[in-house]
């Protein structure tokens, strides 16, 4: 069994400790690349424990216009992605994938997906983003790890909150001028993003948000306004995320370990209307679907560096 050998042709590149993933391979060919992240040794997943810690990233957001999102985030796949007699691939293939949106894939854990099922796992958004605005979106599910789902209960009021609890300066903290080009966080530069997960008691207590550029730190807009559980369970939309334990349970899977997912991706069917138009954003309700971004930027791209996580306080630095 081979693996791929040059990613390249999957429209992902690496230079050190960067990562850059574009919408098209050098032959034009439409990739939408999804990576995870390995342990050394390359065998298993990196398990993040990011319960009372932290989590840091620089991106370059500049050739990401509405419609696109550049997504970072962690999903509580399997260590060794499912490996087994049946799926002897495993982890350093990229098998295992799982996600709250329940996804029908052609496999789950590597075994082919012959009842059509759902592949169902805990899912923290650190991360979903362009150049116009950004969400951060934990969503929780009835079980821990990955499990299936099958009918009504891979729906949106089934066994994962799909919707999650959402952070969005532009819309939730009525910040309109926050994040964008030119604006205080000014995504034609790059610029550090860092996500803290204090907790008590291993519980874990709110999901903050830090800005790091030209070596100053901004802190998030309304910033004594805190993503806690008080903030999910105001949010109709946090239904099902509250119903499953709400950031108890994010919080949980946060201590067991959770894979690190980097993507990029468009809605071809609702121009990523949900993540960047009304109210959550100021794009427009044509200016996100793929034409649109391709007469904007040929081959939308992104790149991220200097991924770190540890002790809270100890990813970043700058002035306030």
């Amino acid at each position: 069994m081979e693996g791929i050998q040059n990613y390249t042709t999957q429209a992902v590149f690496t230079d050190g400790g960067k990562l850059r993933l574009d919408m098209f391979n050098p032959n034009g060919e439409y990739m939408s690349p999804r990576v995870y992240l390995l342990a050394e040794g390359e065998e298993k997943y990196e398990m993040l424990q990011l319960n009372g810690n932290e989590f840091s990233f620089d991106v370059d957001m500049s050739q990401l216009p509405c419609g696109t999102n550049s997504a970072l985030y962690l999903s509580e796949m399997d260590v060794n992605g499912g490996r087994s007699d049946l799926n002897p691939a495993g982890a350093a293939f990229g098998t295992g994938y799982c996600d709250a949106q329940c996804g029908v894939k052609p496999f789950i854990n590597g075994e082919a997906n012959v009842n059509n099922e759902g592949a169902c796992c805990n899912e923290m958004d650190i991360w979903e983003a362009n150049n116009r605005a950004n969400q951060i979106a934990p969503h929780v599910c009835a079980k821990e790890g990955i499990f299936r789902c099958t009918g009504d209960d891979c729906s949106v009021t089934g066994v994962c909150g799909k919707t999650g609890c959402g952070d969005n300066a532009y819309n939730f903290r009525n910040s309109k001028d926050f994040y964008g080009p030119g604006l205080k966080v000014d995504t034609t530069r790059p610029f550090t993003v860092v996500t803290q997960f204090p907790a008590k008691y291993g519980v874990l207590q709110a999901i903050v948000r830090k800005y790091v550029q030209d070596g100053v730190v901004i802190e998030n807009a309304m910033q004594n306004v805190t993503m806690d559980q008080v903030w999910c369970s105001a949010q109709p939309r946090a239904r099902e995320y509250n119903k499953f334990g709400g950031h108890k349970t994010m919080g949980d899977a946060l201590e067991r370990g959770m894979v690190l997912v980097f993507s990029l991706w468009w809605d071809k069917s609702g121009g990523m209307a949900w993540l960047d138009g009304a109210p959550n954003g100021p794009c427009n309700a044509t200016e996100g679907f793929p034409d649109a971004i391709q007469q904007k930027v040929k081959n939308p791209t992104v790149t991220f560096s200097q991924v770190k996580w540890g002790e809270i306080g100890s990813t970043f630095g700058g002035s306030d």
